[in-house]
């Protein structure tokens, strides 16, 4: 009987920790979600020594993940996962099913979005709100929850951080100016007028890399035409009313890390 390790890659292939490495480097068979998220800067395989194999969304959740399974049958077995193992309510269930088949099982963590995207902004963990997801239109249908939750966020001048849509294996990368508009379609609907075109939000794109990452403080209006084509991106309501230091910290943020767009 072999042992599950959820191993986090980070952010970016130079964020992957020393135990991962390790961790990778002795497991019988390593696999990587190929579909919930992605590593940003080239040569994985170099980084970690294995070329791991590919489990795609039917993979996981049409075909069970027992090819994963059926692996650990014959050996400890590594899955690899953008950002942190254990966000995906996905990769949960993996854990709960290798536990209640017999197996041990290891978490390795990994540098995520949550709360990296809110501290690199130098906006103050301690008002991080309820975090969710922006989507696409599905069917017609336009998902409005995110904008109750950045509302009841409000209430309590908390910063909403908004995960934006992704879907590797579609291609699908939701960009900023996108989630801008889908907010502001919600809001002509509700009427409520918690996105105003002068509220201030914060653009992140390729969150952990060096080169291509960008933190920008920006109005509603402004962040409607935000043009920077690396992803994945992500967006953040600031709260009603900020810190002075969290004002001060998004003016050095901005900057630093908010130039050639």
């Amino acid at each position: 009987m072999g042992k599950l390790y959820l191993v986090g890659l980070g952010l970016a292939s130079d964020l992957i920790s020393l135990r991962a490495l390790n961790v990778i480097r002795r497991a019988r068979k390593v696999f990587i979600d190929a579909y919930t998220g992605i590593v940003l800067n080239d040569g994985l395989a170099d980084v970690i020594g294995v070329k791991p194999a590919r489990l795609s969304r039917a993979d996981i959740e049409d075909r069970n993940a027992e090819v994963l399974f059926n692996e650990l049958e014959r050996g400890d077995v590594a899955l690899l996962v953008p950002g942190d193992p254990l966000v995906a309510t996905t990769h949960i269930a993996l854990a709960v099913e290798a536990f209640k088949r017999g197996h041990d099982i290891e978490v390795v963590p990994g540098v995520s979005i949550i709360p990296n995207a809110l501290t690199i902004s130098g906006l103050m963990i301690y008002k991080m709100g309820k975090v969710v997801t922006v989507t696409y239109p599905s069917h017609g249908l336009l998902y409005e929850y995110p904008y109750d939750v950045i509302r009841d966020n409000d209430s309590r001048n908390l910063h909403t951080v908004l995960l934006l849509d992704i879907d590797v294996e579609r291609g699908v990368m939701m960009t900023v100016r996108d989630a801008i508009n889908i907010l502001l379609e919600i809001e002509l609907r509700r009427g409520e007028k918690v996105i105003r075109p002068d509220r201030l939000v914060v653009a992140i794109a390729a969150l952990g890399s060096r080169e291509l990452m960008r933190v920008c403080t920006l109005r509603v209006s402004e962040a409607k035409s935000f043009k920077y084509p690396h992803g994945p991106q992500t967006l953040i309501i600031t709260s009603p009313k900020l810190h002075y230091m969290e004002e001060e910290a998004l003016r050095v943020v901005n900057s630093v890390y908010c130039r050639e767009l």
